[in-house]
């Protein structure tokens, strides 16, 4: 068996009873309780809410599931603020001291922390192995759940930040993207609710939230299901779910909204020395839910 993949992860959660974007905390137990990982670092970012209140939310959740004492790195509190905040400064002392091939980031959230560590160490680009960011479209994508849906969903990782966005795509990093393609072919519905009300305390937390969350997306959008997006992130890292995708590029454009488009590079589309290369994932394996589901409820021991 390979060693564990050491990975650093950057999340914006507000998993707390009507917080909402319950699929940090879904993502964070399963790289936790998935044995090809080693999450050595997590760091948070404001995104989804303020700092404080994602700071504090990553600090429950890494509580809850992470080895005991395991620090959460408080990060930026806003865009573009690239100063030497403690994120900023452990995931520097991360990727130097990672070693070949290097640390994965799993990027849950917008990538002000990690534009912030290049700003302090640009040479570190080199050593990242890959950031894995939930973020980036298809050509003419837009992002709706359902029909009932009258406004689409924004990109929300990268236009809450597009100047970090732009400096991590500039600095040459390898960059994953799981976004809406794939993410939207996962459904975490009624019968996966009751699995966590039957799991251990930790995931048991977990429930009111994530029951919240599911009643808005029966509100809203008259699904009987949500799509539990940065988990892919952490299927891709894994190795499961057998995520596809394409090696292409990607760039940003404003039309008229700021947009991180990516494509396989085809004819009429921007070339290699336009765009930054990247891979785009666009399928998953209709199993990985239950993959997904068995692998955060297996029996844990207690904390």
């Amino acid at each position: 068996m390979n060693a564990p993949l050491p990975v650093w992860i950057d999340t914006d959660p507000t998993v707390f009873p009507g917080g909402h974007e319950v699929d940090d905390g879904i993502a964070i137990a399963l790289a936790f309780r998935s044995p090809e990982l080693d999450v050595i670092g997590v760091s948070s970012i404001f995104g989804n809410g303020s700092i404080d209140r994602c700071h504090a939310s990553a600090e429950a959740l890494v509580d809850a599931f992470a080895p005991f004492g395991m620090a959460v790195h408080r990060g930026a509190r806003r865009a573009s603020d690239f100063g030497a905040s403690l994120a900023a400064q452990a995931l520097v002392a991360a990727i130097r001291t990672t070693p070949p091939p290097g640390l994965t980031i799993l990027a849950l959230g917008p990538l002000t922390n990690i534009a912030a560590a290049l700003a302090v160490a640009p040479e570190l680009a080199a050593k990242i192995r890959q950031v894995i960011w939930v973020a980036g479209r298809l050509p003419d994508q837009e992002f709706r759940a359902s029909t009932r849906q009258e406004k689409p969903f924004p990109d929300l990782n990268f236009e809450t930040d597009v100047v970090a966005a732009r400096a991590v795509l500039a600095s040459g990093v390898r960059l994953s993207l799981t976004s809406w393609a794939v993410c939207s072919q996962v459904q975490f519905g009624t019968a996966h609710l009751a699995r966590l009300a039957a799991a251990d305390t930790a995931l048991r937390s977990l429930h009111q939230p994530v029951s919240d969350w599911l009643d808005l997306w029966r509100r809203d959008f008259d699904l009987d299901y949500f799509m539990p997006f940065d988990t892919l992130a952490v299927a891709h890292a894994c190795g499961i779910g057998n995520v596809a995708g394409f090696d292409g590029v990607a760039w940003i454009e404003q039309d008229p909204v700021t947009k991180l488009i990516a494509s396989s590079n085809s004819i009429g589309e921007p070339t290699l020395s336009d765009g930054r290369p990247i891979w785009f994932a666009t399928a998953v394996d209709q199993q990985f839910i239950d993959t997904l589901i068995e692998r955060i409820t297996a029996t844990y021991p207690c904390k």
